[in-house]
């Protein structure tokens, strides 16, 4: 077969293409959200915290009886997060309460990846299983902060926050949302006009 795979190879570079669209779109509409509802933001991360620690950590200690190692970091991971949110949406990235959690969600890294290597209830585990479980134990909440940076770029300068003068400013806050904006755009632009070319050529082509 010779047309066979240059038509697998061509839908599989087109799934890319839609994917990177999706997402830039999709990240950008997430931070104008965000924007317009930090109070909204905060609750929702306030209550996935909670749900996260109190409820599925406690359900994988004591039903499942995983490993209490990697239930504590993923804990304290997730108790540095909740401590972060009395200063949201500010976030001052040499504060302690950041520092701890990245060194946390780095350790909860390495130690989750050595339970499904070695664990032996973890041999048939699919690579989507344990994306899966990554995304709800480690990544979810990283990535609501992530996002809310876009929502200092929404506060007024007269605005009294928690720290304004300690760490980094709103004004440099601002910045990284706005290249955060940026690149998101660039994204999308490069994304719709590579698409755009690719199908005028096939098009082209089969005339």
């Amino acid at each position: 077969m010779t047309v066979a795979p240059l038509v697998v190879y061509a839908g599989f570079y087109l799934f890319l293409v839609f994917f990177a669209i999706c997402l830039a779109t999709g990240l950008y509409y997430v931070a104008e959200i965000v924007e317009e509802y930090t109070r909204l933001t905060r609750k929702v991360i306030n209550y996935t915290i909670k749900v996260v620690v109190i409820g599925i950590h406690l359900l994988l200690l004591v039903w499942d009886r995983l490993p209490i190692l990697c239930i504590a970091f993923g804990v304290g991971a997730h108790v540095f997060y909740y401590r972060m949110l009395k200063t949201f949406p500010y976030i001052t990235l040499t504060s302690v309460d950041f520092i701890g959690s990245a060194c946390l969600l780095v350790i909860s890294h390495l130690v989750w990846f050595q339970f499904f290597l070695r664990d032996p209830r973890c041999a048939y585990v699919s690579v989507e299983w344990m994306l899966g479980f990554m995304l709800i134990m480690l990544w979810i909440v990283p990535f609501a902060f992530f996002i809310s940076l876009a929502a200092n770029e929404s506060v007024l300068p007269g605005a009294g926050g928690p720290y304004p003068y300690q760490g980094y400013s709103r004004l440099e806050m601002g910045d990284v949302a706005e290249k955060m904006y940026r690149g998101l755009e660039r994204a999308y632009s490069f994304s719709s006009n590579f698409f755009t070319s690719y199908l005028k050529k096939i098009v082209s082509v089969c005339q």
